[in-house]
């Protein structure tokens, strides 16, 4: 894997290869790689790949062939899609919100809350989706590095 990328592209492919589009394309892992190299981190991928973008892209596509990345990759830039854009956090709130137990900071952005060691009981932070554990404040790797 790529150390610039947020997650292992061909270990979400496999793990969303039961997403309504998946069979649709020529490379399921090329559309996760496509994801992972626009800096996507692991769930706004996954919510991408789950939801009706990968349908919508699809259905856009213009060759006699199945689509391609290419595909998604057109449709993301048509509706300026990037990580972080409102409807992707609204697309991510939806898709793994109630799951997950997220809410969304002062920015937008889904988070998880945690709390710091040594934190009074009941005081707790909100921690982006995605925040590497040695850069979260509520993991154990953080505190131990």
């Amino acid at each position: 894997m790529n150390p610039n990328y947020k997650f292992n592209p061909n270990q979400l492919a496999k793990e969303t290869s039961d997403a309504y589009s998946a069979a649709s394309y020529t490379s399921w892992n090329s559309v996760c790689l496509l994801l992972a190299q626009r800096g996507f981190n692991r769930w706004e991928a996954e919510a991408v790949l789950r939801s009706k973008w990968t349908r919508w892209a699809r259905d856009m596509w213009d060759k006699p062939s199945k689509p391609t990345s290419s595909a998604l990759a057109a449709y993301l830039d048509m509706y300026g899609l990037v990580p972080g854009h409102p409807k992707v956090n609204e697309l991510v709130m939806d898709t793994f919100g109630v799951e997950l137990n997220l809410e969304l900071n002062e920015h937008g952005r889904p988070c998880r809350r945690g709390s710091m060691p040594g934190n009074p009981a009941g005081v707790t932070v909100l921690v982006p989706l995605g925040t590497p554990p040695i850069c979260d404040p509520t993991s154990e790797t953080y505190w131990s590095a």
